[in-house]
């Protein structure tokens, strides 16, 4: 079990994580590994891709734009594991914020960020499409540089 970073070649073996995804598409997403500005990972068990974060990066500034885990593989800290390993190898390119937005009912997302030193930083109204109409999301953000020196 691992992570290892996200390549064009990696199409395949990500497919079983989008099928019935909402959020960015997987060809979305694909379409960011080229740029020079996307960094990747996906964590693998055995030869099964069960989670992966996409970041994207101006600056010192680093976005997180997506992350997923497999649906039977969740509540097991795949995601925190991830998202640990990720932020770790990001402050290693001089990264020293990340920043990301979550959907306000999202309470598991947001449990999972405050758990790994995010937090609140201020709120988009109205900014995600819901069956109801629509729903506010949380902006949130991580101080790297704390991260490296705790």
């Amino acid at each position: 079990m691992g992570a290892r970073p996200i390549q064009v070649t990696s199409r395949q073996m990500l497919e079983p994580l989008y099928e019935q995804a909402t959020g960015p598409s997987l060809n979305f997403l694909m379409d960011l590994i080229g740029r020079p500005t996307c960094s990747a990972w996906c964590w693998q068990d055995h030869s099964e891709t069960v989670a992966s974060a996409w970041f994207t990066s101006v600056g010192d500034e680093g976005e997180l734009i997506d992350i997923r885990v497999a649906e039977n593989k969740r509540r097991r800290g795949l995601g925190a594991s991830l998202l640990r390993f990720a932020l770790g190898e990001l402050t290693t390119t001089g990264l020293a914020v990340c920043r990301l937005e979550v959907r306000q009912s999202n309470h598991a997302a947001r449990r999972l960020y405050k758990g790994l030193g995010f937090e609140d930083t201020g709120q988009r109204s109205n900014y995600y499409r819901v069956q109801e109409g629509r729903e506010d999301a949380i902006l949130m953000a991580i101080d790297l540089k704390a991260i490296l020196n705790s």
